[in-house]
């Protein structure tokens, strides 16, 4: 059932696309992401990673859009080593296939000195589609650490700055709704059900048509 419904939001999505390409605006969007795990004991965002995205936009009112898109994106954590750590080498990859819904406002309509700017939140789904954990080089491998969640759900927070018609900067950030997989412990409570991704990305977007 998880892969079907990842399949059902690729086509719904390329569908939006061919329905109006008179109200439709699209284009694609990359960037970097810097990443963390809430529950794992380190320090963060200490991974580094990349994003790409292709995205649609509807108007529903008055500068106010319905945004859709598919993403590529690397999350996890990383400890560098260095001497505070007596060098210990943690890598925790995660690459996932995801699905942002977003609301977006154009505040520009609100003040000329924001004029433009575009502020946007949603929820989006993601789909696990590799990982891998090493620690000082060997892999990590045991019943509960390798016990990763096939799904994740995520708030979406951020804004676009423009930087021409069509180029935007932007700036997101996101946090699992639903734990990635349980504490090492097994540990679980109530608010708490195990490790969740934070992650903040940086890039551009620019609109094709």
């Amino acid at each position: 059932m998880r892969r079907p419904s990842s399949v059902f939001f690729l086509l719904f999505l390329i569908s939006l696309t061919h329905l109006s390409a008179q109200s439709f605006k699209g284009g694609l969007k990359g960037g970097l992401v810097a990443s963390e795990v809430s529950g794992d004991h380190l320090a963060g965002p200490n991974k580094f990673g990349f994003f790409g995205s292709a995205f649609t936009m509807y108007p529903i009112a008055e500068h106010s859009y319905l945004q859709m898109e598919v993403m590529y994106i690397q999350k996890g954590s990383r400890s560098v080593p260095k001497d505070e750590n007596q060098y210990f080498d943690y890598r925790f990859s995660l690459q996932y296939l995801e699905v942002p819904l977003l609301f977006v406002q154009d505040i520009g309509a609100w003040s000329l000195f924001l004029e433009g700017l575009l502020l946007h939140g949603g929820f989006s789904i993601s789909k696990l589609i590799a990982y891998d954990e090493t620690e000082n080089g060997a892999s990590i491998v045991s019943p509960i650490n390798s016990n990763y969640k096939a799904m994740e759900a995520n708030l979406l927070l951020g804004f676009s700055y423009p930087l021409s018609n069509s180029l935007y900067a932007t700036f997101g950030y996101s946090n699992s709704l639903t734990p990635i997989r349980p504490h090492a412990s097994g540990q679980s409570t109530w608010k708490n059900h195990g490790q969740y991704n934070s992650v903040w990305t940086l890039g551009f977007s620019y609109i094709i048509w």
